[in-house]
Formats: C-alpha cells, structure tokens, sequence
C-alpha cells in the first residue's frame, strides 16, 4: 500500500475517535514511522510501504486513538521551539508553560549581576534547559531538581541533545532540599569554577509543581483525557492540588531567613486556584510581592513571587 492510501485511512480512523486534526497527526505518526520529514511524506505520496512499516503505523494510529499522546508515540515534544524527548514517566511539556520562559527573560533583560536559575520538578528539563540555552551568561548558573529517578533520566539525556550537559546540575530529592546545599556552597565560593556568584547573587526560582486534584482527576473529559496516560505523580496532590506548593513555600521561607538576598519565583497553577495560591503564599511569605499572569487564552496561569 502507498502512502496517500495509509494517510486517508488513518485520518479517517482518526476523525471517528474526535481526534483534532485528524490529518496532520497522521501525517506526523507515519513520518515518524519512517523516519523521514512531513514534506517527505507529501512529496512522495505513491511511495509504497512495507508490511512492517503498516504494521506499526496501524498500531500508532490504533494507540492514539484510544487517547494515548501523540508527543509519547512519537517520543518528543516542541517546547519554546526546541525539541524534548518525552516518555511515559513525565509530564508532556505544554505551550502555556511557555509564559514562564518568556517573563523571566524579560526580567533577566533587566538584570546582568550573577544569577542562580533553579528549576524545581524539572520533569523533562525543558524549563532549565531553555533558560540555559537563552541565558548564555557566563555569571548564570543552572540547577534542577526531581523525586522522580526516572524522570531525571529524561532531563539528563534532553540536557545531553542540547550540549548542555555541562551547564545543568540535576538532583534528586523533595523540591529545594536538594539544591539548597549545592546553592550555598557556591555563594560561600567553594566551587572554583563559579567565583562569580555571591551573596549578592540574584536566585530565580520555577516550578511547575502537579496542582491537579481528586475531583479534577476524576472527571477528565475527551479533551483532557491524555492526563490518564501522563504520571500521577506530576499531576495530581491533595489539598486541592496545592499540598506541594504549600511543602515549597514552607521551604522558601526557611532559607530565606539565612539568605537576605534577592528570590524570584516563578510557578505555574491552575486559574481556578488563584484566590487560594495568593492566600497560601501570604501565608508563608507575607512580605512577598505576587503578581499574577495571564496565559494566551486570558487565564491566570504564572504567579511570580518577589521576596
């Protein structure tokens, strides 16, 4: 069978499971089937196909339509233009994220003194890695931290595919815990290779925690059913999807009281926890000043945190 004939069963197949764009997935799933470019696909319609090549792409279009991701059956993602590799052990980057990237390089825009970026629940990386990939400063240092072991292997080999690698220090352990020895060590000057940072250095702080919750969970619709394939762990918490930002926040404010410098935080939620995130954050740091941020769609999505 030829490619045109495999593209118009799957896009069909794929249209009946209310997958959006039926076509353009398609397209994209036999690309990555056979290793070759989208417009390779096209322009070669009549091209024919081996029985393993059908095979394997009926099963992709089969897995995707039951709702599985298309970013896991295809192994990566887009994210800020550049490409992650994904799996089933963390969370599918998503483009509202991208706010984060884009407020923080503002700010940095308006601040050169050294600075320490710490990404908390890194997952995939791709918030720290495209800080450092944009973020060329000699005088910035970058470090990310994961519970996940598993997940930590994926943002160590997207840091290895972006030659970054040598810029990023990942560990594991619960939110800041692991990172605060490794920050004061080099504000103390302990490590030659970063005498540039001080205790006047400026520390900016992201996370994307999981601030999903039980009943959130419990009633995904179509649209959001690729959450069922995603890790719990990097989506869902109690005290309605809030318990680890209140566990961070309780961290923040510990160390703050040993570092008098400045700390920016930069963390995503879920616009229907506004009201509660402003109140969690008055509550562990009340001489904060917060902010709230609107993603593309017009939804309260960032809050950033001066402390």
């Amino acid at each position: 069978m030829a490619v045109n004939t495999q593209l118009i069963s799957a896009t069909k197949k794929l249209k009946q499971a209310k997958i959006k764009n039926p076509h353009f997935e398609a397209e994209i799933l036999l690309s990555f089937v056979l290793k070759k470019t989208r417009e390779h696909i096209l322009t070669y319609p009549n091209k024919k196909l081996s029985q393993k090549q059908i095979a394997n792409f009926n099963s992709l279009v089969t897995r995707r339509c039951k709702g599985e991701p298309i970013a896991y059956l295809v192994s990566h993602k887009e994210f800020y233009g550049l490409k992650f590799k994904v799996n089933k052990n963390v969370l599918i980057p998503r483009p509202e994220t991208e706010l984060m990237i884009d407020e923080i390089t503002q700010l940095i825009k308006k601040n050169q003194q050294p600075t320490i970026f710490v990404d908390i629940g890194t997952g995939s990386g791709c918030i720290i890695i495209t800080l450092a990939k944009l973020l060329k400063n000699k005088r910035y240092s970058f470090l990310a931290s994961d519970i996940s072991k598993l997940a930590l292997q994926i943002a160590k080999q997207n840091t290895k595919n972006h030659r970054l690698d040598k810029r990023i220090i990942f560990k594991q352990g619960n939110l800041l815990e692991p990172i605060i020895e490794i920050i004061d060590s080099r504000l103390q000057g302990n490590n030659k290779k970063k005498k540039t940072l001080t205790q006047k250095s400026k520390i900016i702080i992201t996370a994307n925690l999981p601030y999903g919750w039980k009943d959130w969970k419990n009633n995904c619709s179509m649209d959001t059913i690729s959450l069922k394939f995603e890790p719990s762990i990097a989506l869902f918490t109690e005290k309605n999807g809030l318990l680890l930002y209140e566990k961070f926040l309780k961290q923040i404010a510990k160390y703050k009281k040993t570092y008098t410098e400045s700390i920016s935080c930069f963390l995503e939620f879920d616009p229907r926890q506004t009201t509660q995130f402003k109140k969690l954050i008055k509550k562990y740091l009340p001489n904060a000043d917060i902010k709230i941020k609107k993603d593309l769609s017009g939804h309260n999505r960032l809050a950033i945190i001066s402390i």
